[in-house]
Order: C-alpha cells, then sequence, then structure tokens
C-alpha cells in the first residue's frame, strides 16, 4: 500500500502529507468510437399493391414420362458434390504470431496556457503538464494473448515509452524499476463454473472512467478524477467471474496504490461488479480498501468507484463517473470526492464533439496539497485524418475556490485556460 503522497497521482506541487482528498465526479463520454453511419433498408412490396393477374386455363394433361433409374443417395459420411466454406486464410501476423494480438498508440501535442506560468508547467494536469511547448507524451505496443477454452494460458504486455511512463510510476517505491512496463501479467482460464480467468502481474487499476492511453479517451486532457482521486495501476492477483451473460465480477487482492514495491505489510482488497443493464446501458461499481500508511502506520483507506455508460444512440454516447475516498490514520480522518459528466456526439464518421465537466472536493488538502474544491470544462473536436491518425483540438478551463493556479511570475490566481492541438495514432491487428 502506498503512503500519503504515493496515492495520490503524480504532480507538478507537491502533495499535502497525511489528508484524504475529496472526490470527484465525472459525466464525460469515453473513448473517442468511429460513428457508425445508419443501416439502409432494402424496398419491400407490399401486398395489397401486388398486381393480380387473370387465372390461367389448366394445361392439357401429358402422359407420364418412362421412369429412369436413380444414382443411388451418398452412404452417411462420404462427400458429396456441394461446395464446402474454405477455411480462413491466416494473414502474415497470424502466420508468424499465432493467436498474439498487437496494439499500439501514440499522441505528441502543443498547448498553450494564457497564465503563461514562469514554471513553464499547467498545474494539475499530468500528460499534458507542459506550457507554450510542441511535447511528446507516449509511445506504447501491447501484446496479448487471451486464454481459451483450447488454451488456456495466456499474457499481455503494454510496452510504454515517454513522459506519461515516467509520471504515472514516479511515486513507485522501487525507483520506477518496471516504470516501461505498463502491464504485464500471466493469465490461465479456470475450468470453473463459466470459466474463472485469473490475472497475475502488474495490471491497470480497475477504478475510474479514463484509461491511460490518450487514444482510448475522448478527450485529450485527463480528468481531475483520473488524475487525484484514484490510483494508476496495481501488482499482485485479480479473478473476474461471468456470473451471466450481463453480469460480471471481479476480486483484486494487491500491494496498495501504485506501488509494485510494497510500502508496508498489509494488502489491499477490491472488487468489482459490471453490469449490462440493457443493451444500451452499462453500469459498474467497485470498492478499494486496505492500510496504505507507511511502515505499518495503522489506518486504511477505502475508495468507492461508480461509473454509468449510456449509448442514447449510435451517434451520442452519455457517461457518469463519481468517486469517493476517505483515509483514516489513528484519529485523522481526510475524504476527498468527486463527480465527473461526459459526452460524445459523432457529427460524421470523421469528425466528433466531446464534452467534459467535473467538480473535485480536496475537503483536506490530502491530494492537491490546498483545502478547496476545484472544477473544470473541456471542449475536444476529433478530426479523422486518415485511417488510425486523427488531430484532437482542446479546450479546457480549471478554477478552485483557492488561489492556486500559476499565474507568470506574479504569483497565484483561481483559474487558467489552455487551448491545445494533440496528434493521436493507433493500431491494432486483426
Amino acid at each position: 500500500m502506498n503512503l500519503v503522497a504515493p496515492f495520490a497521482r503524480p504532480s507538478s506541487l507537491p502533495l499535502a502529507p497525511g489528508l484524504p482528498l475529496l472526490a470527484a465526479i465525472v459525466f464525460l463520454s469515453p473513448t473517442v468510437t468511429r460513428a457508425q453511419t445508419p443501416a439502409e433498408t432494402a424496398p419491400v412490396l407490399s401486398a395489397s399493391m401486388t398486381a393480380v393477374s387473370p387465372t390461367p386455363p389448366a394445361p392439357a394433361a401429358e402422359e407420364p414420362a418412362p421412369e429412369t433409374a436413380q444414382p443411388p443417395a451418398p452412404a452417411s459420411g462420404q462427400p458429396t458434390d456441394l461446395p464446402t466454406t474454405p477455411a480462413p486464410v491466416p494473414n502474415a501476423w497470424q502466420r508468424l504470431f499465432g493467436p498474439t494480438r498487437l496494439t499500439s498508440t501514440a499522441d505528441t501535442y502543443y498547448e498553450y496556457n494564457g497564465n503563461q506560468p514562469a514554471s513553464g508547467q499547467n498545474v494539475l494536469r499530468n500528460f499534458d503538464e507542459k506550457d507554450n511547448q510542441f511535447a511528446f507524451s507516449y509511445f506504447e505496443m501491447a501484446f496479448e494473448q487471451t486464454p481459451t477454452d483450447q488454451r488456456r494460458v495466456g499474457f499481455r504486455a503494454d510496452i510504454g515509452f515517454g513522459p506519461t511512463a515516467t509520471w504515472v510510476n514516479s511515486t513507485d517505491p522501487d525507483g520506477g524499476a518496471l516504470k516501461y512496463l505498463q502491464q504485464g501479467y500471466v493469465s490461465v482460464l479456470a475450468p470453473l463454473g463459466k470459466n474463472v480467468q485469473i490475472d497475475a502481474g502488474k495490471f491497470n487499476t480497475p477504478i475510474g472512467a479514463e484509461p491511460t492511453e490518450t487514444a482510448y479517451n475522448w478527450n485529450y486532457s485527463r480528468s481531475l478524477l483520473f488524475a487525484w482521486a484514484a490510483p494508476y495501476y496495481h501488482v499482485g492477483v485479480r479473478a473476474t467471474v461471468p456470473v451471466t451473460d450481463a453480469v460480471s465480477v471481479s476480486g483484486f487482492l494487491v500491494n496498495g496504490w501504485n506501488n509494485a514495491q510494497d510500502n508496508n505489510r498489509g494488502k489491499t482488497m477490491a472488487t468489482q461488479v459490471s453490469w449490462k443493464v440493457l443493451p444500451s446501458l452499462t453500469l459498474s461499481q467497485a470498492w478499494m480498501g486496505g492500510p496504505e500508511g507507511p511502515n505499518g502506520a495503522a489506518g486504511w483507506r477505502n475508495l468507492y468507484d461508480t461509473i454509468a455508460t449510456w449509448t442514447v444512440n449510435p451517434n451520442l454516447t452519455l457517461m457518469a463517473n463519481v468517486d469517493i475516498g476517505r483515509d483514516t490514520i489513528g484519529d485523522v480522518t481526510t475524504a476527498w470526492q468527486g463527480v465527473a459528466a461526459y459526452g460524445r456526439y459523432t457529427v460524421l464518421p470523421s469528425w466528433a464533439l466531446a464534452s467534459r465537466f467535473e467538480i473535485f472536493e480536496d475537503r483536506d488538502g490530502f491530494m492537491t496539497g490546498t483545502p478547496q474544491t476545484l472544477r473544470e470544462i473541456t471542449l475536444t473536436s476529433e478530426h479523422m485524418l486518415v485511417r488510425g491518425l486523427s488531430i484532437r483540438l482542446e479546450y479546457r478551463r480549471d478554477w478552485s475556490t483557492e488561489d492556486f493556479f500559476e499565474y507568470k511570475t506574479e504569483g497565484l490566481r483561481p483559474q487558467q485556460n489552455t487551448v491545445l492541438a494533440g496528434f493521436v495514432y493507433s493500431f491494432a491487428t486483426p
């Protein structure tokens, strides 16, 4: 379990020692997905429109044709003259690597902060922290072999480079030994019930609505909840059980928050339930709890995470995220909580608009270093240039109840406004 500062996502500002953060609720819409064109329906002729013709006279009777010998029917199991469907021809990747799937992403950006901070850093941002410069963010290649009934052992390895990889692992007590391995685990599909998948290694947190990779998000920048309310990753074991076709349950036993090397002798537990209520509505509820204090300090941290995703129609998707966190060490309890709302609308197959609004309350300054309530709104326009490559244009405004954001060399002010242009690439084998 990680300690106070290591619990929070890294930041360009110092973290408040020992106080938990009050949360963020997010209503947003998830990863950018391409628009689906409406299906075309073929015209159907109504029976009432069918022409009626007079009944033709009955034909004259014909003499029966002489019987001819028929060939015997083929015995069961013998080949017939019926055409058969040819087996699919494997592509070059499948011939070389078999069932292993490759996905890759990369992103780079330019961002301008209206506050013109003297440090050149955008306050509270994690993966888009550079002001007024062209910056590379992240490159990743992921290899995955999913276990099946025929092959019950699999694996996943996500190899990533760039400032994002450094940031995500910057508070790990292991000194960043695994910073280039975003995920790395072995999977076993156990023949229990409807099959239980067990993963052991390093994997992304189940908490939150946004993944690490820019390509799989609707906006370019990450939310306050992603950056400050929850962990990035865990090292340990997880098991996922498909209860029904619509409900799955996962359980976790891990070192703690963002630590390949544990900072105490305790372990953190988590559980997540995902429910596809309707074909268009999915709900997810997660809880994570464990002793996160350093060196065996007495204490306990709880984090509750709720996500709802609603596909209103093929072009419009809405999402909401709520996080509530509490951390207790001795007689002191700190709190953070937040809510976020997302929306994404596909205007054209090559153009989508996304928005996000959130409120994040850090009651005791545990996560951001200052007791405050933060708000942010983000507007993103994504344009597909060619298949796999897009540009995102984004405006974002952050504001606080306190003077918190760096302003030139003159001190702090309660808000900051940024504009960004980012290139995002993604690729996947069949």
